[in-house]
């Protein structure tokens, strides 16, 4: 039998008092991560275009736009707040199958509890949300192997579907139609990466958006197909760039949730520039290297992450923002002339900046064949030598925000904070301090619905 039936059952048959302890710890600090991020995003580039095309489309007001305040239908509010969250690659990531969960997830499950008649507890919330993002990671480790698609898009559809069909009490055979029906919608491309496309930052909101209208349409009876995973042209078969494992889908399954092997991020962009950047500024600090003083900086990387970052440093390609999040060369010296790469690094002042820019070219990126793991993000090497003939050398492993080197609570309140700082509609102080008390109370909410309004400071659109 098919996959998509033993991923139905676990979602049906997983509640709250399942969950591991530290699970839905994470999923907490996840959640509020999100929402600083959020507030910290929501005048990116192409948020307020999407939202006026949306509001001018209409429809039954139903859950709240992040920051902006207001409300669109489900499926519309969850494509903008999605788009928010996702669009300064400040969101959490799985390193392991490459997929951002919670920026599909957490604007999926607030979408839904917001249109439900009922309230949403705290612990329904954090039970669709792990299951959302449980099901999206075991779907995307499924495809062991390859790179062309993102695989937030394809495999993040199919973790909105349980995320909102656990929300909306569907049954087994409603949740395996409804996810047939999203794979008629699998997509998302790695091809916006190279060309700095605005669309990248909503390819998250494409695929939970989709996921809910998946769920909708098999609660009204359409029927989708059933061998999703492993049918002779099945989403296995169909997204494969080398080898496929059906059984990593259901392996651990109820007993692993995947939202405990996921990182947050630090710092901004793609997580293959993270490591140029950790090292970047770790070099400098440790050895207190000036820009003026460098005459090379060769930076090594794993081939996954050469492909997806390793484009020429070009002010002229594409979107200029989006093309500095993904690419190492800006994050290797962007970090080491300012010593972080956080949302101030992404203003183009700073991208154009004459001193990062005269660095630019003297930062080599190179491919570490010793690497065999495919899609791996480490390890990353950065070499410096000097004009005066020292070199110093440094690697990482397991980045900053990995499981195995996680943020503290503490740290993850800090970067909520940090994130607040940077908005130009911040909430009050007040919602400020209520956010982090709710979030991280989140198991004893009985109405969840009040933490999207807290976003807004003043009704913008």
């Amino acid at each position: 039998m098919d996959k998509i039936y033993a991923l139905a059952d676990h979602i049906v048959n997983t509640d709250f008092d399942k969950l591991p302890e530290d699970v839905v710890k994470k999923t907490k600090l996840f959640i509020l991560d999100s929402l600083g991020v959020a507030i910290a995003a929501a005048d990116g580039a192409g948020i307020k275009e999407v939202l006026d095309l949306l509001k001018e489309q209409g429809g039954k007001e139903e859950s709240t736009v992040y920051s902006y305040g207001g409300k669109l239908n489900a499926l519309d509010a969850t494509l903008v707040n999605s788009m928010i969250v996702h669009s300064l690659d400040l969101d959490d990531l799985h390193e392991g199958v490459i997929v951002h969960p919670s920026s599909t997830q957490i604007p999926v499950a607030f979408a839904v509890a917001e249109q439900l008649p009922e309230k949403v507890s705290g612990k329904d919330l954090i039970t669709a949300i792990v299951l959302g993002g449980d099901v999206s990671c075991r779907v995307a480790a499924g495809i062991t192997d390859g790179i062309g698609f993102i695989r937030s898009g394809i495999c993040g559809i199919f973790g909105a579907v349980a995320n909102a069909a656990k929300l909306r009490g569907c049954d087994r055979d409603q949740i395996v139609h409804a996810m047939g029906i999203a794979f008629s919608q699998t997509a998302g491309n790695a091809q916006v990466l190279q060309d700095g496309a605005l669309v990248k930052r909503m390819q998250p909101g494409f695929a939970g958006r989709d996921g809910i209208m998946s769920v909708y349409l098999a609660e009204k009876g359409i029927t989708g197909s059933t061998r999703v995973m492993e049918g002779k042209f099945g989403f296995l078969e169909l997204y494969k760039r080398g080898e496929i494992d059906a059984d990593n889908i259901v392996k651990d399954l109820g007993k692993v949730y995947e939202m405990s092997n996921v990182s947050v991020k630090p710092y901004i962009g793609g997580r293959y520039i993270h490591g140029p950047a950790e090292l970047g500024i770790a070099l400098a600090k440790e050895h207190n290297i000036t820009p003026d003083q460098v005459a090379e900086m060769n930076v090594y990387l794993p081939q996954t992450a050469y492909t997806y970052v390793g484009a020429p440093f070009d002010l002229n390609r594409g979107n200029i923002q989006v093309m500095v999040q993904f690419n190492a060369t800006y994050g290797a010296a962007a970090g080491f002339v300012r010593g972080d790469l956080f949302i101030g690094e992404l203003d183009e002042d700073v991208i154009r900046d004459p001193v990062i820019n005269e660095l630019i070219p003297k930062v080599k990126l190179y491919v570490d064949e010793s690497v065999k793991v495919p899609m791996a993000t480490t390890p990353v090497t950065l070499e410096i030598k000097t004009k005066s003939g020292e070199t110093y050398k440094k690697s990482v492993q397991d980045l900053k925000g990995h499981p195995n080197n996680f943020l503290t609570e503490e740290e993850f309140i800090e970067k909520f904070r940090k994130c607040v700082k940077f908005s130009n509609n911040k909430p009050s102080d007040e919602n400020v301090e209520k956010i982090i008390d709710l979030v991280m109370s989140l198991e004893n909410l009985s109405d969840v619905s009040a933490i999207p309004e807290l976003l807004v400071k003043e009704q913008r659109c």
